[in-house]
């Protein structure tokens, strides 16, 4: 059986595991209503590949409209992640992502943790913490 993609590339954007539990998407650019598509199908393949997970969203260099960002929060559901870090976000997309973690958390069946981090070192060491965060809660 052939082994399902570790990577995802689509236009100038870019989407990749990193186990156990994380993915990194890289958005450089626009992104189109296209690549918001496959944006949120891409997630769900990483749901089905990984079970719940972290994203690392990259969207410092990228610009999303409105419709594209009502797609991802209407189609993306708040199950497939443990929490949902944005790297290099300046304020406006800041207000943007927590709205649309907002609208998943509303219609979803869990929750998540959104934050915000300048770098993706940031965004692991944040992982790091909440894993373990998770874990004490759990044990």
């Amino acid at each position: 059986m052939a082994e399902k993609p570790r990577e995802w590339k689509y236009g100038a954007h870019r989407v990749r595991i990193e186990p156990p539990d994380i993915a990194v998407a890289t958005f450089e650019g626009p992104i189109t209503m296209d690549d918001v598509k496959r944006t949120s199908e891409i997630y769900k393949e990483v749901y089905d590949i990984l079970g719940p997970y972290y994203i690392l969203a990259e969207i410092g260099r990228s610009q999303i409209e409105a419709a594209g960002r009502r797609y991802l929060s209407e189609n993306n559901r708040s199950e497939w992640f443990k929490g949902c870090v944005y790297v290099g976000a300046d304020i406006v997309q800041q207000t943007f992502g927590k709205a649309i973690s907002l609208a998943m958390l509303f219609t979803g069946k869990s929750s998540f943790e959104t934050t915000f981090v300048k770098t993706l070192d940031d965004a692991r060491a944040w992982v790091l913490q909440n894993r373990a965060r998770s874990q004490r809660k759990a044990g």
